[in-house]
This record gives structure tokens, sequence and C-alpha cells, in this order.
């Protein structure tokens, strides 16, 4: 669901995983980063943005297991 969410906002600014020039990524269990991986792989296919992947203790709700940020570059005409 957060590439899903992540994709929409990316269209809302005129935008695409192509733009991405950097990634965080915040997860609770690193035990999950390969599922994360492959999720990550098929919205981002050959692109690879500079990325950081972070454990951490907690998120802002107990259910969240990651939180993504992406920073895009988009060309103004």
């Amino acid at each position: 669901q957060v590439f899903k969410n992540l994709e929409a906002a990316l269209a809302a600014a005129g935008a695409t995983f192509t733009d991405v020039v950097k990634m965080n990524t915040y997860v609770t269990d690193m035990d999950n980063s390969p599922s994360m991986r492959e999720v990550r792989a098929r919205y981002f296919g050959e692109t690879s943005p500079a990325s950081t992947l972070v454990q951490v203790v907690h998120l802002a709700r107990p259910e969240f297991m990651l939180e993504i940020e992406v920073i895009a570059v988009v060309a103004q005409p």
C-alpha cells in the first residue's frame, strides 16, 4: 500500500518513480526488508535512486511497519 500511495503522490506532482532521486525507508523489523525490496523493484524497475534503510523501534502508530519518503526532481517547462 505504501508504494501505491507514493505512486499517487508522485502522479499528483506530475512525476513517476523514474523521477525519484532519493528514498529513505524506516522499518520496525529488518526481517521484512526482503519483501519490501521485492515490492520496491516492481515499482522502480531498473531505476535505482540513492537510498537509506533504517530500523527504528516505533513509528507514529503501533500498527505501522514501515515509512518511506522520497525526493523527486521534476523538470518544469
